[in-house]
């Protein structure tokens, strides 16, 4: 895509969606650590009632500050406005890090404001050996560069954003209040580099991510 982004793209009537969201289900694989899910029903027999266990950062979900800041706002504190618009598809199929230079190759005009979504393709291995360790991921400096634009939101089909282990990539973007959202699935159906964006938190006040229903509007 050559030039500036445009950043006025009408909310599109009668367009087709597309789900971006990994779906949830009793027993599906979790990062390493985090609690497994259980869905159990407890209705008495005359009305359906499900009591669902499952972590806050289980499947398609966002990040608030407070997930690594203890003193950090919840998700209850990211304004929705940040969640939902115009956003900008790049292709960094391929990549095992995504650093400073691919993405400025990748996403030329890229600007204060933006809605990011990277396309990795690697919620085609959910559930399968490697999906939660070996995982590309967004490179420090990559990270500083998004922050000090900044853009408005990030979202990535991996894990997390990174596999570093001193949460530095998250600090980055997190600190400057960018939307952080991991774990979407389908951006290859995408077939445009602009969609309109959409992932919502559940109120969930002071808690430090919220599993998130994802998905994207296409212009036809």
């Amino acid at each position: 895509m050559a030039g500036s982004w445009p950043r006025g793209i009408p909310l599109p009537a009668g367009g087709r969606v597309i789900d971006l969201t990994l779906p949830i289900h009793a027993g599906m694989p979790v990062y390493p650590g985090d609690p497994e899910i259980t869905i159990e029903p407890v209705g008495d027999g005359t009305y359906a009632v499900h009591r669902v266990s499952l972590g806050t950062h289980a499947g398609t979900h966002i990040d608030a500050p407070a997930h690594l800041d203890p003193g950090g706002a919840g998700v209850d504190a990211i304004p929705l406005a940040a969640c939902l618009g115009p956003a900008r598809v790049v292709d960094c199929t391929g990549l095992r890090q995504i650093t400073r230079e691919a993405l400025r190759e990748r996403a030329p005009g890229l600007a204060a404001g933006d809605r990011l979504l990277l396309r990795t393709d690697w919620d085609l291995l959910f559930g399968k050996p490697g999906y939660y360790t070996e995982f590309p991921g967004l490179t420090l400096d990559a990270a500083r560069w998004l922050a000090g634009l900044p853009i408005t939101l990030l979202g990535v089909e991996t894990p997390s954003l990174s596999t570093e282990e001193d949460h530095g990539v998250h600090q980055e973007l997190l600190a400057k209040g960018v939307v952080v959202v991991e774990g979407l699935a389908n951006l290859a159906r995408i077939p445009s580099e602009t969609c309109w964006f959409a992932a919502l938190p559940l109120l969930l006040p002071g808690l430090d991510s919220s599993p998130v229903r994802a998905v994207a509007w296409l212009h036809q």
